[in-house]
């Protein structure tokens, strides 16, 4: 395969983009074609004397328009493979290596789609897996730093514009998706970067980035419309299996993050969770926890893990025939006599009236 085939077999690739099920199997393609790297060789050594020459493609990439795709292969040996709508270009590095320091006039998120990626962020050198999502403000300013591995990398670009009006248009009452995007548009105006991991990443995320590539290179009538409706799934998954993590020089910043990823653990383990618990997973004495969330949401921990149980018992009674005492167990509390109380208290009637009183206004309306 000659340079001039490059172009070529990339065009050839696109117009079959609908054969990839998703963002792996696009990566495993590319590596897979034979003379693929040999191939980017002969065609990176015809242009050794251009200006740009030696320089990193993620350093080196523009942005088109509002919204922008590049996927980045990179091989143990040194070589570097950047797949974009204008096409495919090649460059080889000595590793490891570390690029120059710079910042982009976009808003970048990229996906560690194969191996591992590391960058130095806010004077810190950061490890991503496969799997993360590191979304990057355009203040940010970062380098790549690239060792001995097979890795890929997708990077997605969107202007500032694009992305407030996205997040403008659409209007959410989930409170995880009220964060995300609060902490995207603050993100435009500090020097900051979000990570997010999760313990399995969900299927649909490899099909959802595939999409916005196919899109992105295929520019077919509605491309606009859909990469929007993709770019609303991805950041509606990023909230629902991702735990997030705000890296700024803010203070506030940083406790608005650690008060999302307490509500989000203690949501999830409202039944046995523990001031204890807290300390071993996030580090922080317990008394600190109760300051944030007093500062934060108005309510220390004990009343807030307890206003949770009891918005699970009511629905349990609302909704179940479950008896009491398995209620109580359900909602947290080993003690019945003890959940009566708290029962009583919250609600100003005991758990058999409440259920009742529930079943009276229910007959009500069907009536």
């Amino acid at each position: 395969m000659s340079g001039q085939d490059v172009k070529t077999q990339g065009k050839k690739r696109e117009n079959r983009i609908e054969v990839f099920a998703g963002i792996a199997e696009r990566c495993r393609y590319y590596r897979s074609t034979p003379g693929f790297w040999e191939a980017g060789e002969a065609a990176r050594a015809a242009k050794d004397r251009e200006p740009s020459a030696g320089q990193a493609l993620a350093e080196s990439r523009s942005m088109p328009g509002s919204f922008s795709t590049l996927l980045c292969l990179y091989d143990r040996e040194g070589r570097e493979c950047g797949i974009s709508r204008q096409g495919i270009r090649f460059s080889r590095n000595s590793y490891p290596k570390q690029g120059r320091f710079h910042r982009h006039q976009y808003v970048e998120l990229f996906y560690v789609a194969e191996g591992s990626f590391e960058q130095i962020l806010l004077g810190e050198h950061q490890h991503f897996e496969q799997g993360e999502i590191v979304i990057t403000d355009r203040n940010c300013e970062h380098a790549d730093y690239l060792t001995k591995q097979d890795s890929a990398v997708l990077f997605l670009c969107l202007a500032p514009e694009f992305l407030d009006s996205l997040l403008d248009s659409y209007e959410t009452t989930d409170t995880l998706q009220r964060f995300l995007f609060h902490a995207l548009s603050r993100q435009k105006q500090e020097q900051s970067f979000l990570r997010l991991r999760a313990e399995t990443v969900p299927p649909e995320m490899d099909r959802v980035l595939e999409q916005l590539v196919q899109e992105d290179h295929s520019r077919e009538p509605g491309w606009e419309a859909i990469i929007r409706g993709n770019l609303i799934r991805l950041f509606s998954l990023l909230c629902t299996h991702y735990a997030l993590q705000l890296h700024s020089s803010s203070q506030e910043a940083k406790e608005k993050v650690l008060v999302y990823e307490l509500e989000r653990y203690i949501r999830l383990h409202f039944t046995d969770v523990t001031a204890g618990t807290l300390e071993e997973v996030f580090h922080y004495h317990r008394n600190y926890y109760n300051f944030l969330l007093k500062k934060h949401r108005g309510v220390g921990f004990q009343e807030y893990v307890q206003e949770l149980r009891m918005e699970r018992a009511c629905e349990l009674l609302r909704t179940t025939n479950y008896p009491v005492r398995q209620i109580a167990a359900m909602a947290g509390y080993a003690n019945n006599s003890f959940f009566h109380h708290l029962f009583q208290r919250h609600t100003g009637f005991s758990p058999g009236d409440y259920r009742i009183n529930c079943r009276r206004i229910n007959r009500g309306r069907e009536e």
